[in-house]
């Protein structure tokens, strides 16, 4: 039934994009307009979370190797701007504004000529890029059936129904624009200040060698699809490991994610760390200094493969295939639920 389920839901999404894309070449009138001879301005839109993010970091490579001398933008949430400082490919990020006149003012006055869409499609932010006078507009990189998927495009992207990574959703949206594709992995950037609080909290608390450990996801969809694996398995598994590999383990996470952490600590019979509700740069920090990362599906296996560390992911979904850690040092787990997955499978994978 599950099977049957979801090759619906697929049938169901391709069936959208594909509406939606005849529906482009059949009524926008913008997409007889071409690409512009000289492109001085470019902003990209990402307006989703952390891993949403670091995916989208080889399309903004790709577009500076393109267009050596532009100007690149991101159009980002306020809450994620520490994700991409740092990034030598970019010269500004552009804050997000709820209020749609200042949004509007605030893209209209840079005077872009290439706005690239990846997340989101919506209505708001094709409206605001209309009207902000944006000479030519792309996108966007493929969403689920309820997403938006661009409005008055200049050039909507043919849909593409193969499985792939989701770089390789976001690369797909620039290639109108002729850019050879040279490098797709993902590069992230530390800071000074965050490399020396996580020395610090290593030094206080005589930490040497040690492993991370991320339980929580930012989504939570229905009980036979969540994300998170079972508390004491993590209690468990985090046990075996200190006294197989006499190491420490430290677990991440927002400060949302206190109290699940608290959780499994509680049930432990070995002392464990917690470094959740620290800066993004922190996040980045432990995760760089560490020699293996586990985690569930979201952002901590993103930045694991952008610092090419060892990674072990847990999948409780039929995402495993568009979502794996992009690097060689990965191990992905997928079942057809979370709890399906044991001790001893994540335990097959530990190599340290």
């Amino acid at each position: 039934m599950k099977a049957f389920i979801y090759s619906l839901d697929d049938l169901l999404k391709d069936t959208t994009l594909l509406l939606d894309y005849f529906l482009y070449l059949i009524f926008n009138p913008f997409k007889f307009k071409k690409l512009p001879k000289e492109i001085k301005k470019i902003l990209v839109i990402e307006l989703l979370q952390i891993g949403d993010l670091i995916v989208a970091i080889p399309t903004i490579k790709a577009l500076r190797e393109k267009y050596k001398e532009a100007v690149i933008d991101v159009l980002i949430l306020p809450e994620m701007k520490e994700v991409l400082t740092g990034n030598k490919d970019l010269n500004k990020l552009v804050l997000y504004e709820n209020n749609f006149k200042n949004l509007v003012s605030k893209i209209k006055k840079e005077n872009y000529d290439l706005a690239v869409i990846l997340h989101p499609g919506s209505f708001k932010i094709s409206l605001a890029l209309l009207m902000s006078k944006v000479r030519y507009r792309i996108g966007c990189t493929k969403s689920g059936i309820s997403y938006g998927k661009g409005f008055f495009l200049n050039k909507k992207i043919k849909p593409n129904f193969k499985i792939q990574h989701k770089i390789e959703d976001n690369l797909d949206v620039i290639k109108p624009l002729d850019i050879e594709i040279r490098n797709k992995s993902p590069e992230i950037f530390t800071t000074k200040e965050s490399e020396k609080k996580v020395k610090e909290f290593l030094n206080k608390n005589k930490i040497k060698k040690f492993i991370v450990i991320h339980p929580g996801a930012n989504y939570r969809k229905k009980e036979d699809e969540k994300k998170e694996w079972i508390l004491e398995r993590y209690a468990e598994l985090s046990d075996k490991i200190i006294e197989n590999y006499s190491l420490s383990v430290i677990f991440t996470g927002g400060i949302q994610d206190r109290p699940l952490i608290n959780s499994i600590i509680k049930l432990m019979k070995n002392k464990a760390y917690d470094f959740s509700g620290n800066t993004i740069k922190d996040f980045f920090s432990i995760i760089k200094a560490s020699s293996l990362v586990i985690s569930v599906d979201t952002s901590a296996s993103h930045i694991a493969a952008a610092f090419n560390k060892p990674i072990i992911v847990l999948f409780g979904s039929r995402y495993s295939n568009i979502w794996y850690p992009y690097t060689d040092k990965r191990k992905v787990i997928s079942k057809n639920t979370m709890k399906e997955i044991t001790i001893n499978d994540v335990m097959n994978e530990v190599s340290l």
